[in-house]
């Protein structure tokens, strides 16, 4: 099938993606068109020398990492295409993606190859690229490389969405964290990069197995996948949910209950603009914002990069990280009246921020939309955010999810909480529990304690968590049930080693810039180890 061009086809395919159904065949997602390919275009070719002075440039000063991800074994052509798919609402809408194509003479590098799905983290940035492989200008490079390194130059077939809301996309905003549409976007892409595939003159071949794996935001969207196509009766054939909110109302009472993470004043914003274009029950974003920053959710995805998220603080456009507002000092000083808000009174400010998530004057969410906030969490609290500030327990029956909750952003994440999820495949959690943004009680560690509940139910579960941090005498985590021992073993090694390795390097940094701004490169240093840590599992399948 040729490629026609992009705006000849985005209304009739688009239009299609949404009135298609279930209809569109075993092989078409439920709501999509079983053709969503509406564009593409080679982009870039780079041979394995050129893979392997990447990945030294890439990794430098990081021999471990270099050694984990190994050399590259393929080269690589990147093509770019846009699928037809739908936003929060239901629209129809498009998005882009990079498809990532294995070459080569080496058995591994041609033929039927398997396909991995991969699932990008927060961006800010409205021009996020994950085919910009050869642009470090491109907010999405350090991903785009790193996922051509670890995975296509080792043979697999990588699909790479950008998801609704970036790139070429016309949706006018991107419906972070909203499971349904995350997903079917996923699988929007990959249908249109199978019909890519299809065509005369394919490197490779698909030879039916496929992974679904992601970081951050898209450990959440990978986990949403899995979700979906189980949903559907087509299992992937493992998946890696790698550092996501998957408990996502336990995490959002945990920050309201005052534990704001890093990168909150970015990610709060994207949320409450993705909520507010839910199929049902959206918020109203004007309600949750100081007055200072009432258009704060309009921001992202915008022009700045993370990299330049300062300018924006700069401007008074975001505060850098107060996400609430600290109580009045002494002699009428600026803050909220702690007898006007008493619940809030009693809150810490708390880890992993402390004071810098609070400021008295200059702070992104409002006090009263706050103060709603938290007298739902007393009424219905969610034991994975235990309202005295308090770990919750992991060790034995997993917190009740809380089950009434009337705030309709808790109803909001409620509905995204992916607590209940079940895998039937092999699936890896793997994560820091360091990480100041997506934090682990409420992200890894409550699914696990989750997946852990079910094991004497369910005789078919398979699953591995892998926490990466063993600094501070702790041992890490390494928990497993059902994997075979050929399986287990070859993960249980190369856990270790990413470990030690992941360790070392988060000591060297925090030593070289201080443990504050180490704290802020934590999330992003795990990437690599637990990205090869889900190559691992694949590899086994």
């Amino acid at each position: 099938m040729p490629c026609l061009p992009y705006k000849a086809l985005i209304a009739a395919i688009a239009a299609s993606a949404l009135l298609a159904g279930c209809g569109g065949g075993s092989s078409s997602p439920q709501g999509a068109s079983a053709d969503t390919l509406m564009s593409s275009h080679a982009v870039a070719t780079l041979s394995t020398s050129q893979l392997q002075n990447l990945l030294v440039t890439r990794y430098a000063g990081q021999s471990a990492a270099q050694q984990l991800i190994g050399a590259p074994q393929c080269g690589v052509q990147v093509d770019k295409f846009v699928y037809a798919t739908v936003g929060g609402e239901g629209e129809a809408t498009d998005a882009s993606a990079a498809l990532m194509l294995p070459s080569g003479t080496a058995a591994q590098c041609q033929g039927p190859r398997p396909i991995v799905v991969y699932a990008h983290g927060t961006a800010i940035d409205h021009a996020e690229d994950m085919s910009a492989i050869n642009d470090p200008t491109n907010p999405a490079y350090a991903t785009s490389t790193r996922v051509a390194l670890i995975f296509a130059a080792h043979g697999y077939i990588v699909v790479a969405p950008n998801y609704a809301g970036y790139d070429l996309s016309t949706l006018p905003y991107h419906p972070y964290l909203d499971g349904a549409q995350q997903s079917q976007d996923m699988l929007d892409s990959l249908t249109a990069a199978r019909q890519l595939l299809r065509q005369p003159g394919s490197l490779v071949t698909d030879n039916g197995k496929l992974f679904v794996t992601g970081y951050s935001e898209g450990g959440y969207v990978s986990m949403a996948t899995l979700q979906a196509l189980d949903a559907q009766g087509r299992p992937a054939t493992a998946g890696a949910a790698m550092s996501g909110p998957y408990a996502m109302l336990a995490l959002g009472d945990e920050i309201f209950l005052g534990h704001p993470n890093v990168g909150a004043t970015a990610y709060l914003p994207l949320l409450a603009n993705s909520y507010a274009h839910l199929r049902q029950g959206s918020i109203d974003p004007s309600q949750v914002f100081s007055s200072l920053y009432s258009k704060a959710y309009t921001l992202f995805p915008g022009t700045t990069d993370f990299s330049d998220f300062g300018s924006l603080v700069a401007n008074g456009e975001i505060p850098a990280s107060a996400l609430f507002q600290s109580p009045a000092g002494a002699a009428g000083a600026a803050g909220f009246s702690t007898s006007a808000y008493p619940s809030l009174a009693s809150l810490p400010e708390g880890a992993p921020l402390y004071g810098a998530g609070f400021d008295a004057s200059a702070y992104l969410v409002g006090t009263a939309f706050r103060a709603a906030y938290v007298a739902d969490v007393d009424a219905h609290p969610d034991g994975g955010a235990p309202i005295d500030g308090s770990a919750p327990d992991l060790s034995g029956t997993p917190p009740a999810i809380a089950a009434d909750p009337q705030s309709l952003l808790r109803q909001d994440l409620k509905a995204n909480d992916l607590r209940n999820y079940t895998p039937s495949m092999p699936l890896l959690l793997c994560g820091g529990h360091g990480d100041p943004e997506v934090l682990w009680d409420q992200g890894a560690g409550l699914m696990t304690a989750m997946l852990r509940s079910k094991e004497a139910s369910d005789p078919s579960l398979r699953f591995v968590t892998l926490d990466l941090d063993t600094s501070s005498g702790s041992a890490g985590t390494y928990v497993q049930y059902g994997l075979s021992p050929a399986v287990n073993a070859a993960l249980q090694a190369m856990g270790a080693q990413a470990q030690a390795a992941f360790t070392g390097y988060q000591a060297a940094v925090d030593s070289a810039v201080g443990p504050a701004l180490g704290l802020e490169a934590y999330h992003t240093d795990e990437r690599p180890y637990c990205t090869v840590e889900a190559r691992t599992l694949f590899d086994q399948y």
